[in-house]
């Protein structure tokens, strides 16, 4: 249980949720009766609503008691550092395999961020091709996680298959391939945030629940060149994710150790 007034109070309404005591879609009683309920001051039971809302227990509503919302997803994936391949393509969440998206991707033009235009070695504020999909688990009715793919012109208008809505078996992935006969090789970035009012909408979240944030370059080599022929952007509830890599030894810290060294 939590150590504060606020954390205790927070631990017991989430119980009662999980309990079934307030059912989906149900309100809350009123901050006043709440906190009578729990014994402690008006602020606390209210911080205590905030804190249940961030962590993705309740919808907020003004001049609306707190509803509960559907009950989270504890952690549904762990993501490595592994890359996979099955009969439909490459894939980077061993626990998501069978995931699909859950309506028809869009395709369109966009300016990209200024650190995924920065990747792909365009300029700022230059459009780029983009492939946008919502995804969750077979029957889901909200996404899991969104993505979206950032190619740049120039390369589509190369490999006209990167912009069609059916770019072929393997995707975008085999067709970069194919076209460099070369394989892919992929560097992702992760941090959190707290999500724009798009990704609330998709993934149901509030605005203060944090999303993490992984930024995967998909590098090819033409030449002597390395290119990153596409950027991804997947976004997922930092609550409901968690990522896990082996820690390799540096040769600084090979064993045994040798001699002298501390």
């Amino acid at each position: 249980m939590s150590g504060t007034t606020q954390g205790r109070v927070a631990d017991q309404i989430r119980a009662a949720i999980e309990a079934g005591e307030y059912p989906t879609g149900a309100s809350l009683p009123s901050s006043d009766d709440l906190a009578k309920k729990y014994g402690v001051n008006r602020n606390t039971a209210q911080k205590a609503i905030r804190q249940l809302a961030t962590e993705g227990y309740l919808e907020l509503t003004r001049r609306h008691r707190p509803k509960v919302r559907e009950r989270p997803r504890h952690l549904t994936v762990v993501r490595d550092r592994n890359v996979y391949r099955d009969e439909i393509g490459y894939f980077f969440d061993r626990n998501a395999k069978d995931w699909r998206a859950l309506e028809t991707p869009t395709r369109g033009v966009a300016v990209p961020p200024e650190h995924v235009a920065d990747l792909l070695g365009v300029p700022r504020g230059q459009d780029v091709f983009t492939r946008h999909r919502k995804m969750g688990p077979p029957g889901a009715q909200t996404a899991y996680q969104v993505a979206t793919s950032y190619i740049p012109m120039a390369l589509v208008a190369e490999i006209p298959a990167l912009g069609a809505a059916k770019p072929g078996p393997g995707g975008i992935y085999d067709r970069l391939e194919k076209h460099f006969d070369a394989p892919l090789e992929w560097h992702e970035t992760i941090c959190a945030r707290h999500p724009d009012e798009e990704e609330q909408a998709a993934l149901r979240l509030t605005g203060n629940s944090p999303v993490l944030v992984v930024t995967r370059e998909a590098r090819i080599r033409r030449g002597d060149e390395v290119l990153v022929a596409e950027v991804n952007e997947t976004r997922m509830p930092a609550t409901q994710f968690a990522v896990s890599y082996a820690v390799r030894r540096d040769s600084s810290a090979a064993w045994p150790r040798s001699e002298g060294v501390a």
